[in-house]
């Protein structure tokens, strides 16, 4: 390669260069060693960022103030919610908007509500999109992971997408505490190539791997029909190799590993979609999905004690806004539960904001966990 790249993205790893012909002559009037290292004969060096690295570039050279970016935000909701002709960015635990649009920033200003400026159901859609983005950065190094074994590639790129934050998010300790954990998850990974890093407390690539599931391909875009058929697949797959004591050599009895399905594929045999499940499958998995449930709802309320009021009816709102319809029945997540929950998060919302108001202490008003 001709020339050398002097930015932060030198050593990134989704930063390719190319060479390209061209007639023009780079000079250098002053001497130095980068008019030097600039200088072709006859080529030049283009430089390609991936999509991420133009993210962490961009979200470098914004000299955006918060408030700033609450404003433009704002102004872009309302511009889409009409063009949409909707007064809610939710229906139905459904988005009646395309957020994919909006910078890092933007997103972040509007899932942690800066200012004030955005209801619950705004919250969740953006929150949902930045989780989107997240994933979307994570995927091609995951498959190439469960390919090579390489979780070091894996780390990498989810530490270059934490880098590409902007300043409120950077300056939450939950952005401290993910960079954290992601670089002792790049240690590990590189001190025992080939095996997945562990112990580590708040680890979101660990996190990322058990949502997106390692076993059943693309069951979130999937027909739910042809999942049920990849994981009858599996299972008996499961069956002929169990050695384990206890576990399931067949479909009507043992313990069935059902820790390496993901959510979508787990409600497709509580469900018994197709009818290709036995009745032992479906309880099995009825009792995981329960589990998972539990753990989830007492995972958030954990994680949100000592923060805003508001906090733990957001993460209830927006984790049934991201199941699919066959993981909310078979959670038991009910259209009447989602719009109650709404309904009491907005009555919270309501009484913090109205004892703030005059310097009173915020209350917190009513809690979704009574309710739950």
């Amino acid at each position: 390669m001709v020339g050398s790249v002097t930015n932060g993205y030198a050593a990134n790893p989704y930063l390719t260069t190319t060479a390209a012909p061209t007639t023009a002559t780079t000079t250098s009037t002053s001497g130095d060693a980068s008019g030097a290292a600039a200088r072709t004969s006859g080529s030049s060096v283009n430089v390609t960022l991936s999509a991420q690295a133009q993210a962490a570039l961009a979200a470098q050279t914004d000299n955006r103030t918060t408030d700033q970016v609450v404003a433009s935000a704002r102004t872009a909701l309302d511009k889409l919610l009409a063009g949409a002709k909707s007064t809610s960015a939710l229906k139905d635990g459904k988005a009646t908007i395309d957020v994919s649009g909006l910078d890092r920033r933007s997103l972040y200003a509007i899932a942690s509500n800066k200012g004030g400026k955005f209801p619950i159901e705004e919250q969740v859609v953006a929150s949902l999109q930045m989780k989107a983005n997240r994933d979307a950065a994570l995927s091609t190094p995951a498959s190439a992971m469960r390919v090579t074994g390489d979780y070091a590639g894996l780390y990498k790129a989810a530490l270059a997408n934490l880098e590409a934050a902007g300043p409120e998010e950077k300056a939450m300790g939950q952005w401290a505490k993910d960079k954290a954990a992601l670089t002792e998850g790049l240690k590990q990974a590189q001190a025992t190539p080939g095996a997945a890093p562990a112990g580590i407390d708040g680890d979101p690539v660990a996190a990322y791997l058990k949502d997106v599931g390692g076993v059943v391909a693309n069951p979130r875009t999937r027909d739910i029909g042809k999942v049920a058929s990849d994981v009858r697949s599996v299972l008996d797959k499961q069956y002929v190799a169990a050695t384990k004591d206890g576990m399931a050599t067949g479909p009507d009895s043992g313990r069935i590993d059902f820790s390496k399905f993901d959510d979508r594929s787990l409600a497709a045999v509580a469900l018994n979609k197709g009818d290709q499940f036995s009745e032992h499958e479906a309880a099995q998995a009825a009792a995981e999905v329960k589990a998972r449930n539990r753990d989830s709802v007492s995972s958030a309320y954990k994680s949100t004690q000592g923060s805003d009021s508001s906090a733990f009816g957001k993460s209830l709102i927006t984790q049934y806004a991201a199941m699919s319809d066959e993981e909310r029945q078979a959670a038991g997540w009910t259209p009447a539960l989602y719009d109650k929950m709404v309904q009491m998060q907005n009555l919270s919302d309501k009484l913090a904001s109205l004892f703030n108001s005059d310097g009173g202490v915020n209350t917190g008003g009513t809690s979704l966990l009574d309710y739950l």
